[in-house]
């Protein structure tokens, strides 16, 4: 064989064994860039997740708040209707209650009296607890001071000076007519907030045992309100809970 065609062979054979070589350099090389951007944006999502739950929801837009917050400040009593006996007259009288959201932060903040609880208790004091009535939803806000405190119950500042933090859970509620002439009730945990930070419901349940204090405190609202009721409508800044028509009612458990 001819020394050219030998170099000829000797090239065709390089180019065949290099190329796919070349090729998997570069595809390695842009998966791992991929990877790269992948790992930026996570730890980017969980700084940002962190800063935000830092930071409180503006609260001054629900109603009876700042009512509350003054009573307090001024050291006087929280003048409130009596939430529990409204909705037994409406029960007792078969006629549809009308609860606003001024009421219902006002009769909370004269009733609840609570410490934090879970992970959080020892890092966190409960300043006040409020609801925010949409259309269809009822958003629980808990609005407590975190910090390191003393034994004696003063916050040490060592670490980090306290802040304010605000969480809360959602609870979506509908009624609807079945067939037999009754309704359904259903009520949905879609999930909330830490701090400005959204939360799913996996999420949320880091502060369900705050939750299930309010729960229990208000036992008898709940057991009167939700499970002896016909029909539950949550409007912007309202609730109205109807007994009549009160035949067979079929309803989602509260958990």
């Amino acid at each position: 064989m001819k020394r050219g065609n030998v170099m000829l062979q000797l090239a065709k054979f390089d180019a065949k064994s290099t190329m796919p070589v070349l090729g998997n350099a570069r595809g390695g090389s842009f998966l791992k860039f991929i990877l790269c951007l992948v790992i930026v944006a996570l730890l980017g999502g969980m700084v940002a997740f962190v800063y935000f739950t830092g930071h409180s929801q503006d609260l001054s837009g629900i109603d009876g708040r700042e009512a509350v917050i003054k009573a307090r400040e001024e050291n006087r009593d929280i003048m409130s209707t009596d939430v529990l006996e409204k909705i037994g007259n409406g029960y007792d009288g078969n006629f549809e209650v009308k609860i606003t959201e001024e009421e219902l932060n006002r009769y909370i903040a004269k009733k609840l009296k609570m410490k934090q609880g879970g992970w959080m208790k020892g890092f966190a004091t409960i300043k006040g607890v409020y609801v925010k009535l949409k259309k269809d939803e009822m958003e629980v806000f808990i609005e407590r001071e975190v910090a390191q405190y003393g034994e004696d119950g003063t916050p040490n500042t060592d670490l980090f000076k306290p802040f304010d933090q605000t969480v809360s859970m959602r609870l979506n509620i509908t009624t609807v007519d079945v067939k037999d002439g009754g309704t359904s009730k259903t009520v949905e945990f879609p999930g909330g907030t830490i701090g400005q930070a959204p939360a799913p419901g996996m999420f949320v349940k880091l502060i369900k045992a705050s939750y299930d204090q309010i729960q229990e405190h208000f036992a008898k609202e709940i057991e009167l309100g939700y499970k002896n009721i016909t029909r539950i409508t949550v409007e912007d800044g309202y609730i109205l809970l109807d007994p009549r028509k009160n035949r067979r009612t079929e309803q989602a458990p509260l958990r």
